[in-house]
């Protein structure tokens, strides 16, 4: 099977291809905006250093969020318009699973997974040591999460945890692990594995927050 997976939840694009299990092509850029601009030959690039067309991929990955919500509708719409042109499938995955995907196993205590939204407050999810979710995805000032999270051992993950260090600069417990960006091979994996979930069209993006941006329709008239 030859999967495609994508990530542009975050501040930059992802792409990689995966055959049978073994990764043909990755590449990651980092970008604060541009995503539409970068994305689609980023997948280009990436199709030909696999030696793929569009046409052959099996199955697509896309990360949902939360993260950037520009770059997250730009990642979710091209996707949806490769899987349309070869007429296939595509598996929508959750931002905190695949940062939690690359943390491999840990011992004990909570792990707290925190994306940055691009603003002084992360996305932010907690997890017990096996990775089951405890509570919904949050979006709050670090002290206020900091404060929920249990005591015993932690571990951090995710682009953001840099604006909780200072909360958490009292805790001699917390352990920083995995790699900041998401590996869009991670992504590729995760949605050969759970490719029981697979839709036509692209999957629902997942919201913490509304966007920054308000449509002019919906703008209050001025006085």
């Amino acid at each position: 099977m030859i999967v495609l997976g994508l990530d542009a939840a975050g501040a930059g694009c992802g792409v990689a291809v995966r055959r049978d299990g073994h990764v043909l092509a990755a590449r990651t850029e980092a970008m604060a905006q541009g995503h539409a601009v970068r994305l689609m030959p980023l997948v280009l690039e990436v199709l030909a250093e696999a030696g793929v067309a569009p046409g052959d991929i099996d199955l697509f990955g896309v990360t949902t969020g939360p993260g950037s919500f520009t770059g997250l509708r730009v990642g979710l719409a091209a996707v949806g318009g490769l899987a349309l042109g070869a007429g296939r499938k595509i598996v929508g995955i959750p931002s905190f699973d695949a940062v939690l995907a690359d943390l491999g196993a840990v011992g004990a205590g909570t792990i707290l997974v925190a994306l940055d939204g691009r603003r002084a407050e992360p996305f932010a999810r907690l997890f017990d040591a096996a990775g089951a979710p405890l509570g919904e995805p949050l979006c709050l000032p670090a002290a206020d999460l900091v404060a929920l999270i249990p005591s015993g051992p932690l571990t951090i993950a995710g682009d953001g945890v840099h604006l909780l260090l200072p909360a958490l600069a009292g805790r001699a417990d917390v352990r920083h692990a995995g790699q900041s960006a998401i590996d869009p091979a991670t992504v590729a994996r995760l949605a050969e594995e759970r490719a029981d979930e697979a839709r036509e069209g692209p999957p629902p993006p997942i919201y913490v927050r509304p966007p920054d941006a308000v449509p002019l329709a919906e703008r209050a008239p001025k006085p």
